[in-house]
């Protein structure tokens, strides 16, 4: 394939536009098959001027689209050659809306990833790839959600304290600190009482202090900030300041799944202000395509602790692994469309 785009390159000029690449299998006498656009064609002769004139608006603009056009497919196809076209998972991925950057650091991957076909050695390298981490620790740990609100925060709390108590026994408590909840009230304290956790509420720094210290006993302490808009940086930073001087408490930013990634990376840049331990993918069940999901964890670096999905408080969140990503993103792939 790299000969072979190196004799297009050297017959049509390092501009030509690569519109489709394919292997051909050995048994059909195997080679490479490119189909290529030259910039510009030796059959365009120009013609009678008055004519060329008239027609020059809708051909720059045709034009425009064209190089538009021509840029993304050249891009694609100089970054994973052979695989654009030709690669039913290729596709899939772009399908998911994995960007163009993430397949291709995944293509890399994937040529030094073990296994026996194309979709094992993809499988493979978006687990070795996809950060995972941050869960809540076996000893003594204290956590806080942050993140806009209506991505699920209270009822992830909920969730994650069922998942804690029936795989060990421990001792949790619940801070609320959301101001406004506090004010209409909130049947999180009703839950608490079913649960059997111990609740505290703390609408100012010196209660949250309180709060903490009544519940220092607390194997596990899981803390419900109120929701701030992602675009106000006055609310972020007035978080950041909230819990600063609490070293061992960790904060974990909840997105939710049917986010746009643009939205995504931005909002990780805004709550990275308040200190990011990990990162936990909501509302699964409501989200087709996952390639944000892996474009947000690789382009920042934070692991990815739990992913939740439905409605249910027990069975609906599941510790992140890699392993799940890559299944998210392959499953229902076939090698030979």
């Amino acid at each position: 394939m790299g000969e072979a785009l190196r004799a297009v390159r050297s017959s049509l000029g390092s501009d030509a536009l690569i519109l489709e690449t394919k292997n051909h299998p050995e048994d059909l006498g195997g080679g490479v098959e490119i189909t290529a656009l030259a910039e510009n064609p030796a059959s365009e002769q120009p013609g009678d001027p008055e004519r060329e004139t008239v027609a020059r608006p809708q051909a720059l603009a045709m034009e425009e689209l064209r190089q538009e056009l021509g840029a993304l497919k050249s891009m694609l196809g100089w970054l994973a050659p052979g695989l654009i076209h030709q690669d039913g998972i290729a596709k899939a991925l772009m399908t998911h809306g994995l960007a163009t950057e993430m397949i291709a650091k995944l293509s890399d991957a994937m040529k030094r990833s073990p296994g026996g076909n194309d979709r094992e050695r993809w499988y493979c390298a978006i687990s070795g790839l996809v950060p995972c981490g941050g869960q809540i620790r076996s000893e003594r740990d204290r956590l806080a959600l942050i993140g806009p609100a209506g991505v699920g925060k209270t009822a992830t709390l909920i969730k994650l304290t069922v998942f804690e108590t029936q795989r060990r026994e421990c001792r949790v408590g619940w801070i609320n600190m959301d101001d406004h909840r506090l004010a209409v009230g909130e049947p999180l304290e009703v839950y608490a009482g079913i649960l059997g956790v111990r609740y505290e509420k703390a609408g100012n720094k010196k209660e949250f202090e309180q709060a903490l210290d009544h519940l220092s006993d607390c194997d596990l302490i899981l803390v419900d900030t109120p929701g701030v808009n992602p675009r106000d940086e006055k609310g972020a930073h007035d978080l950041a300041k909230f819990l600063h001087g609490f070293p061992e408490l960790r904060r974990a930013l909840l997105l939710s799944a049917a986010t746009h990634d643009r939205d995504m990376a931005e909002w990780v840049v805004m709550y990275g202000k308040v200190g990011l331990s990990a990162l936990l993918f909501t509302k699964l069940d409501e989200c087709r395509y996952f390639g944000p999901l892996i474009n947000t964890t690789l382009s920042s670096g934070v692991p990815v602790s739990y992913i939740t999905l439905g409605q249910n408080f027990t069975g609906d969140v599941e510790i992140a692994k890699p392993e799940v990503f890559a299944s998210l993103l392959l499953t229902g792939v076939d090698l030979h469309d």
